[in-house]
């Protein structure tokens, strides 16, 4: 196993908590790594009737094709929120399932129940008494770690290659730090003395980038390039030396054109002393 310890795997996988754009992705490439699993489709949406994602595994005994359908949550799984999950494990037994773009309709042999937190016992019995005589499988969030740690090892790589980790310091209102794109990127981060977050995203491409703050709404996107004409968001001095430090880096221009550049918009002296 990597030398990764379950505690930040596990860490790393119970921090998507928003359940379609975060924990789906993660699972439409983790669930193709399973060894016999041989396709992995997705089926969420108005027509999924139950299944988040359909499973096709070959069962090499019977010469013949296993269908599974999984259904996902990324909340804790009690007594109290199970009544939707019945509904979902009964839509996926009752109602065949169209795949491969229409060319095949197949029925379920067993249905996951998957989460990446945990299920608690009288869940497990409550599901199970409500459909005796149907196959299912229960996987909390420690099955899953250990299915990762044994096939998803470029999962594991890509969490060991994380340079270091920050602590959201803004509060539930600011909106959660969305998923950065990294590819082709410059990233640059900034904390300024009242502890409020910064991200520089920078686009090697097009020579711009985006800076992200938990102090405008994390959400928030704001443009910004060379040459730009007028600027409608407020930054201190210092959060405006980062980021012209940010694009003089990426840009590799000098420092003080760039800062130049933004101190005719922004109304700073031109000169810094």
């Amino acid at each position: 196993m990597s030398t990764m310890t379950v505690d930040e795997i596990k860490t790393k996988i119970e921090s998507y908590s928003d359940e379609v754009n975060d924990f789906h992705p993660f699972l439409r490439t983790f669930l193709g790594k399973i060894p016999k699993i041989k396709h992995v489709e997705y089926t969420h949406g108005n027509r999924e009737y139950g299944a988040d994602f359909i499973l096709i595994i070959e069962d090499e005994i019977l010469l013949r094709e296993t269908y599974i359908g999984v259904v996902v949550k990324s909340t804790k799984i009690q007594q109290s929120n199970v009544d939707e999950i019945e509904r979902q494990i009964c839509e996926s037994f009752r109602m065949p399932k169209i795949i491969f773009n229409g060319q095949k309709e197949v029925s379920l042999d067993t249905v996951w129940v998957l989460t990446n937190k945990y299920i608690t016992i009288n869940a497990k019995e409550k599901i199970k008494i409500y459909l005796r005589n149907k196959n299912l499988i229960f996987i909390d969030i420690d099955m899953l770690v250990n299915l990762v740690s044994k096939h998803y090892q470029e999962f594991i790589d890509k969490i060991k290659a994380d340079i270091f980790t920050i602590d959201n310091n803004h509060i539930v209102s600011c909106g959660k730090i969305p998923e950065i794109d990294k590819e082709n990127k410059y990233l640059g981060y900034y904390e300024n003395e009242f502890g409020e977050q910064f991200f520089f995203i920078g686009d090697y491409v097009n020579k711009n980038a985006i800076i992200r703050g938990g102090d405008f709404g994390w959400e928030t996107e704001i443009e910004i390039n060379l040459g730009m004409k007028n600027f409608d968001y407020i930054f201190s001095m210092s959060e405006i030396l980062w980021i012209c430090c940010c694009f003089s880096t990426m840009l590799k221009i000098d420092f003080n054109t760039v800062y130049d550049d933004f101190a005719k918009i922004l109304g700073f002296p031109k000169k810094l002393q």
